[in-house]
């Protein structure tokens, strides 16, 4: 007696393809709010680093607060014009990759550029002062990456919110 075995699954692959009829430029978006990003974060790195009081490691780390909002206009943008086409919103952790690879070269090249012009200017980061050209690409690297994650780790926590509920091909 042979037994027959019936799917009720069905295939529903994942939609990586662009969105269409939507009007938010991925690209376009990515760079300008990751440029706003940098150069925000660069000032408040350049105010700190002016105060000549002993500030706690603390107003270093609050920079990082400074992602909060960009980080949201931007993802509450792009979820209303997927919204608004009836589009999938789906993978677009690449604009949150833009946002954070344009402001780690905004802070990387700033960081560089004033460590040559002038190294008390330039970032510090984790206590380590620019005395070389050295120490000025690591405090640009750890300024940069860091900035990197929390953009995507920000910005991940706000797509989901937007997103409701599951996938779309759960």
């Amino acid at each position: 007696m042979a037994q027959t075995t019936e799917t009720t699954s069905h295939e529903n692959p994942p939609h990586l393809d662009a969105p269409v009829a939507h009007n938010f430029n991925v690209d376009k978006e990515g760079r300008k709010y990751g440029i706003l990003l940098g150069v925000a974060v660069a000032i408040y790195l350049l105010i700190v680093n002016a105060l000549t009081v002993e500030l706690p490691l603390s107003v270093r780390f609050a920079k990082h607060l400074l992602i909060i909002p960009i980080v949201w206009y931007a993802t509450k943008q792009y979820a209303e014009a997927i919204y608004s086409s009836n589009a999938v919103f789906k993978a677009e952790i690449g604009l949150l990759f833009r946002i954070g690879a344009w402001a780690t070269i905004v802070l990387a090249v700033g960081n560089i550029t004033l460590a040559a012009i002038k190294p008390e200017w330039a970032f510090e980061q984790f206590l380590n002062d620019n005395d070389s050209f050295g120490d000025a690409m690591m405090n640009s690297f750890f300024v940069a990456m860091e900035t990197l994650v929390f953009v995507l780790i920000i910005g991940f926590v706000f797509m989901q919110y937007y997103k409701g509920g599951s996938a779309p091909e759960d």
